[in-house]
């Protein structure tokens, strides 16, 4: 460990908790030692009255010098103009915030309101994140300190990563079934005639991949009010719920697949995890519930366990109903 030095451009605190861990290390003990090598390690450009006779006091000498509110004033800036971007982080909070952190006790800030304002626009740029932390923060304790208010952050950071978005790739399993809502590249041979749509594996293959797309012009992250499409990986067609055609084993209403289709999707999240929440995360409980824009109805979609075969394939049915909701239209 090197001789610690002090001109201005650290903590006095930190320099004096150097200083003690280089005597420490050399077996420096005598306090009157380890005072007066704290002093000759100071820049001669900062005068220390000889009357000092004790490390506290010396620490106190160093916080009056003009040095030091310049030595603050700039983390301030460092912190005012620090931001959050996680491709740079590697989404490694732990890092940032420990800057963040050291920041804040170098520029000697512990209101809990300024902590939480200086680290709200570090990623105020995310609109998940900005709603999030607003919201949480609100509730918070007023005399939560940094350790509570750093944990929010990475949480709502976490918890980003869980949300769904538009555009994830997602897989939608029916609770009661086990079913995963999956589609193939055959035709119904009865009804629309459309790509079939049916109750697939207890695990999820390729068949079961859906792309939640925005069906909105504007440029908008996805929420829970938020309607969307849903177009089958594999093949690149829309979920589709109708009301003219009948499924083929119970007659309810026929759900498929097809190109331009007027229908949209809404998630209705019956146990939301995180109250008030406008986002939907992985593993909601939910209702997948279709909206027919062009001829104005709805049904929510439902796996039972009818099936129907086509050739040599057995499937599980999925319909559309408007029918009293059950334990079989949960998914999740």
């Amino acid at each position: 460990m090197e001789l610690p030095k002090y001109n201005g451009t650290c903590h006095p605190n930190t320099y004096v908790k150097n200083m003690r861990a280089y005597c420490k290390i050399n077996r420096i003990t005598n306090a009157q030692d380890i005072l007066e090598l704290s002093i000759l390690m100071i820049d001669s450009n900062i005068i220390i009255p000889e009357d000092i006779d004790n490390i506290d006091k010396l620490v106190n000498t160093l916080k009056s010098h003009s040095t030091f509110n310049i030595f603050k004033d700039s983390c301030k800036g460092k912190l005012q103009g620090m931001k959050y971007i996680p491709e740079e982080e590697e989404n490694f909070t732990a890092t940032f915030l420990a800057k963040f952190r050291t920041l804040c006790n170098d520029a000697e800030i512990n209101d809990p309101y300024e902590i939480k304002k200086l680290l709200f626009n570090t990623y105020s740029s995310n609109i998940f994140f900005k709603e999030e932390f607003v919201r949480l923060s609100d509730i918070m304790n007023s005399k939560d300190q940094i350790d509570e208010i750093c944990k929010l952050f990475h949480d709502i950071v976490f918890d980003a990563s869980k949300i769904i978005k538009y555009d994830s790739l997602i897989a939608l399993k029916n609770v009661s079934t086990g079913r995963y809502l999956s589609s193939c590249n055959i035709n119904y041979i009865t009804g629309s005639t459309n790509q079939v749509v049916f109750a697939g594996e207890k695990l999820p293959d390729t068949n079961a991949l859906w792309f939640l797309k925005n069906c909105s012009k504007k440029e908008i992250p996805y929420n829970i009010e938020s309607k969307f499409k849903l177009m089958h990986k594999e093949t690149n067609k829309e979920l589709f719920a109708s009301r003219k055609y009948k499924s083929p084993t119970t007659g309810q209403g026929e759900v498929s697949c097809r190109t331009n289709d007027p229908v949209e999707f809404q998630f209705i999240n019956l146990k939301p995890k995180n109250n008030h929440s406008l986002y939907l995360r992985a593993n909601d409980l939910i209702n997948l519930k279709a909206y027919n824009t062009q001829y104005k109805y709805d049904r929510i979609v439902r796996d039972h366990y009818f099936t129907f075969t086509i050739g040599d394939e057995v499937f599980y049915e999925i319909v559309g109903h408007n029918d009293r909701i059950g334990a079989n239209d949960a998914v999740c």
